[in-house]
């Protein structure tokens, strides 16, 4: 194959005019080389808990001093409580500021901005059984949380709460306690996270048919419920005749307070800073430049906090972004001609979603290893709806302020609504194929993906193009099966479990030491990211029903292994 003929014509002027550009817009370029010197210090373990953490010495000694100031609203979690420290000093030695992570008996009433004294134990944070389990302890590291302490015996010394963080969680508390009174469950639940992001009262069943749908993003206050808060405020604000630009200038900080009332995640805070830098285009009165204003926000966040780089979250908002600003107007000229107006605003419902969802798919498929057929379908009826009832809901609590009887009535309203919404999810999540397993690509197989969209799309009649796409895929999907045998053994405090992978059969290998509610759960997920789908032996020391705690795997042939039983 001549590479010349293939890349040095007319047609490859894009690729020229691509680096004009980049040089021409250097917030894009500084982002990118941010970027990748984050990702090379990642690779090096400058972010890793030793490197990080002045604390994380004191682990598992018997008993630990911690002074620091709570810096987040305490939250009830089965028998305890859990809230962030910002620790000041350990054992009577000043430090650095550094969050930790505390589990606190119920008998104790914390609130946000109380400096304590407390003396516990400090231990890490828990590492996966199986990789590609969910690592909390990689979560809450990539929030500069390094460590957990388990609290036993506190001083309460004084209370130092930022006045407009205080402000931002009592309105919180207020929404929820009038969305509580006005609303049966499980439509309040349903109210409280899609509102606030607060999901304490939200029944697992409901969370699973959301996950399942494609539509968990509407239960977390993210860019969508951002961009609705965008748009009502400056209808509010234009409503009360004030000129634009002040209208854009009142409407960053009110998105802020939202951002805070709604406990200030991540995935809110990136979109309002997104959102903000886009306002202020506007205010200079200059055309948003939408590439410079997402390269600008993501700096910004970054600046602020390096790991949010490697967060999943992070990750969807701005692919889901790119992929929208970049694919939409591509796909969406396909029905172009459409002359109906109900059905050409259906279809750019449509290429919204569809643009997102290809951008995403490789990255739902890292890190959850499943992807909803339905989800495109289902977002394309639901999304629309939801902003109509984000709308509805701040005009819900307004009223509670005037009258009860009239917030009684906009909730008969919402509650209809839904209803209507639950239906369409439990019919959709009530469908066998919904949900399909695929195994974890890797990051080969995503970047494959990535530059076989861009090729096909801009360099979409050239034929040669097109064969090198097909050759890129092949190796892709065939690379995973040049590792046809292996073993690995995975060991913990509960159990050791030895897989043996080879061209004839599969086999496990399962001491269990102490009882484990999860182990059987990781062990699916880490089976399916793998691409097993058959166990042909399965020697295991417990009596445990093996085939139904693990549905979705085939095995063959359980052997009990009574003589390697550990007494629990």
């Amino acid at each position: 194959m001549n590479f010349k003929s293939i890349f040095i014509n007319e047609k490859f002027d894009k690729l020229i005019n691509f680096g004009k550009f980049l040089f021409s817009r250097p917030v894009i370029l500084l982002c990118i080389l941010y970027s990748i010197t984050l990702i090379v210090l990642n690779y090096y373990g400058l972010f890793s808990a030793d490197k990080q953490s002045e604390i994380v010495y004191a682990v598992n000694q018997y008993q630990v001093e911690l002074v620091g100031r709570i810096v987040s609203e305490p939250m009830i979690k089965n028998k305890y409580q859990q809230f962030t420290l910002e620790t000041e000093s350990i054992n009577g030695r000043p430090i650095q500021k550094e969050k930790v992570l505390v589990s606190a008996p119920l008998n104790y009433n914390f609130k946000y901005g109380d400096i304590i004294d407390g003396l516990g134990k400090l231990i890490n944070t828990p590492k996966p059984l199986f990789p590609g389990n969910f690592d909390y302890g990689l979560y809450l590291s990539r929030q500069n949380i390094y460590t957990m302490f388990y609290l036993s015996d506190v001083a309460i010394a004084d209370n130092k709460a930022n006045i407009i963080k205080k402000f931002a969680i009592a309105s919180k508390n207020h929404i929820l306690k009038q969305i509580d009174k006005h609303f049966e469950q499980p439509y309040s639940s349903i109210l409280q996270a899609m509102l606030t992001g607060d999901k304490v009262s939200l029944e697992p069943e409901t969370k699973d048919k959301f996950i399942n749908t494609g539509l968990i993003h509407l239960l977390v206050v993210s860019g969508l419920h951002i961009g609705f808060c965008v748009i009502i405020f400056i209808f509010f604000f234009k409503l009360v005749k004030l000129p634009l630009k002040y209208v854009y200038i009142l409407t960053i900080p009110a998105v802020f307070f939202y951002t805070l009332v709604t406990g200030a995640n991540p995935p809110a805070v990136r979109a309002a800073i997104m959102a903000s830098c886009i306002l202020i285009t506007l205010i200079l009165n200059r055309e948003p430049l939408i590439y410079n204003s997402i390269a600008l926000s993501a700096l910004i966040i970054l600046l602020i906090n390096p790991q949010d780089l490697f967060i999943a979250s992070f990750q969807m908002s701005f692919l889901a972004t790119l992929g929208i600003i970049y694919l939409y107007p591509k796909i969406n000229k396909i029905f172009k001609d459409i002359k109906n107006k109900i059905l050409k605003n259906l279809w750019s419902v449509a290429a919204v979603t569809l643009s997102a969802q290809i951008a995403l798919v490789p990255v739902l498929l890292f890190y959850f290893g499943k992807i909803s057929i339905i989800s495109m379908l289902a977002n394309i009826l639901i999304v629309p709806v939801i902003g109509f009832v984000v709308g509805l809901s701040y005009v819900f609590y307004l009223s509670t302020v005037i009258s009860s009887y009239l917030a009684d009535g906009f909730s008969i309203i919402l509650t209809i609504i839904l209803k209507i919404i639950l239906f369409v999810i439990d019919f959709f999540s009530s469908l066998k194929f919904s949900v399909i397993d695929t195994p974890k690509p890797d990051i080969f197989e995503i970047l494959v993906y990535y530059i076989s969209i861009i090729l096909m799309i801009e360099f979409r009649n050239i034929k040669k193009v097109w064969i090198i796409v097909s050759v890129l895929i092949t190796v892709a999907v065939f690379e995973p099966f040049n590792k046809t045998e292996w073993t690995q053994t995975f060991e913990s405090k509960r159990s050791v479990t030895t897989i043996m992978k080879t061209k004839k059969e599969n086999t496990i290998i399962f001491r269990e030491i102490l009882k484990d509610k999860y182990y059987f759960t990781n062990l699916q997920q880490y089976l399916i990211n793998k691409g097993i789908k058959k166990i042909n032996k399965f020697y295991s020391n417990t009596k445990e029903n093996i085939k139904e705690n693990l549905p979705k795997i085939k095995i063959e042939e359980i052997i009990l292994d009574i003589a390697n039983k550990t007494n629990n």
